[in-house]
């Protein structure tokens, strides 16, 4: 596995008999973010996320939902997090997996660096970061569906479906053919539709065969998310994705060049496509601008054009998580073990 790069954890991870237990009160807070990350995705409700001023303190929920997961796990009650359960929480399969860098690194073996780090945020931005976050047509786009939202209308979800055929059929066919071979190539082949098989102006399904936003795909799909042969998938069509958005960037917005400016540009493609973030930028452009005036600008813009963008926007100018410094681009090697 990939070391998570917070030494506590990697220590605790590691069995480091000298390695520190994670208690209420605890002062770090990088170490105390990736336990409230991964007891959210064993389904402790209620814990800040990184967008939550109190994400990262060990408060009151977050000892509850500690001793909460000792009990589910056997271990005895206490409300610290020590090596074993620490190492419980990594091994044993999360049934709401949260694209968080704990996860990232110590599960699925990428590296924290990059564009996966970039992606862990976007993730949490679009769809709380989560592999089974599903919007049901309330876009009229049809399903969306994943940690970025691979959309049916714009022709989106076909990549995703067609890269879990291709990594593991066998899985492909059970879960989301319902074990029905031609089923599963049918649903691919109906996503390839003009409109990735939905109405343009509406996101209903043309043939209600395949009305992906009811049961009992829904279901199915929410199966797919969490198949472990599937999470690296998402990962990795992700990460060739946002790749080529960057190289995109990089012709008509050769000024970003911050990790900050990065994952806002990034953030911004994955929400307007690289089309409207292109338009967005060009809208805004004046001579002169810092990098840091023209993401404000953009910002802007992207919200007069959508006006629930708002929260995101202003995240990605100001979270601590990133960088103002250069982006340093490197291949993220996919995944050790892919």
């Amino acid at each position: 596995m990939a070391p998570c790069g917070i030494a506590r954890i990697d220590n605790l991870n590691a069995g480091a008999g000298d390695a520190a237990p994670i208690a209420p009160g605890d002062p770090d807070r990088q170490s105390v973010g990736v336990i409230q990350d991964f007891l959210s995705g064993h389904r402790q409700k209620g814990l800040p996320n990184l967008q939550s001023s109190s994400y990262g303190l060990f408060g009151p929920r977050t000892t509850a939902a500690v001793r909460e997961f000792r009990a589910q796990q056997g271990l005895s009650a206490q409300d610290q997090v020590d090596v074993e359960t620490l190492q419980k929480m990594v091994k044993v399969p999360a049934a709401a997996p949260l694209l968080s860098r704990g996860y990232l690194t110590l599960v699925l073996d990428f590296d924290y660096s990059g564009l996966a780090k970039i992606l862990s945020l976007v993730a949490q931005m679009e769809g709380a970061g989560k592999f089974s976050a599903l919007n049901l047509n309330t876009d009229t786009a049809g399903l969306s569906f994943g940690l970025i939202q691979w959309a049916q209308r714009p022709g989106r979800l076909s990549e995703i479906l067609t890269a879990f055929s291709t990594a593991n059929r066998a899985d492909f066919i059970r879960i989301l053919g319902n074990g029905d071979p031609g089923l599963a190539d049918r649903l691919i082949q109906h996503t390839q539709k003009p409109n990735g098989g939905v109405i343009h102006d509406t996101g209903l399904t043309t043939d209600p065969a395949f009305d992906l936003v009811n049961e009992p795909w829904v279901s199915r799909f929410r199966e797919a998310a969490i198949a472990p042969n599937f999470q690296p998938v998402q990962v990795r069509t992700a990460l060739k994705d946002f790749a080529s958005s960057l190289a995109r960037m990089k012709q008509f917005a050769p000024e970003v060049k911050s990790e900050r400016g990065v994952a806002f540009m990034l953030d911004l493609a994955n929400q307007f496509g690289d089309g409207g973030a292109r338009s967005i930028h060009t809208t805004v452009l004046r001579p002169g601008l810092s990098e840091a005036e023209l993401l404000a600008a953009m910002a802007d813009e992207s919200v007069r054009r959508r006006p629930d963008s708002q929260a995101r926007r202003q995240a990605f100018l100001t979270t601590s998580f990133l960088s103002d410094g250069p982006f340093e681009a490197e291949d993220n090697r996919l995944a050790r073990t892919g």
